[in-house]
């Protein structure tokens, strides 16, 4: 039992560092392409589905899922990827030529 305990809780830590791993990248603005945001997200899927199996045993493995499920969401927000891109280089200096000073 304990050596199933054990990997249990290395494969909760690892999901765990992974997922705060891509909140950041997402925070920083890392990932802009949304495709590369859909592939993300499908991976993203296949990790729960691994975690899934640990949810009913162990409250970190509930909490993790959860976290995955917030993370795939953000990912495929739209609105969100609005929000965070950023003016393309010829609008920034276009809107410096108008400028008055």
């Amino acid at each position: 039992m304990t050596s199933e305990h054990s990997i249990q809780e290395s494969v909760i830590s690892f999901f765990e560092s992974e997922f705060t791993d891509l909140k950041k990248r997402l925070r920083e603005g890392e990932l802009s392409d949304f495709k590369e945001r859909v592939v993300v997200s499908q991976k993203l899927s296949e990790a729960v589905k691994l975690l899934s199996p640990y949810v009913r045993t162990e409250w970190r493995a509930r909490r993790v899922v959860r976290e995955g499920e917030r993370l795939r969401a953000e990912l495929l927000s739209v609105g969100n990827m609005i929000r965070q891109k950023p003016l393309p280089l010829l609008m920034v200096c276009l809107a410096s030529q108008f400028a008055t000073p």
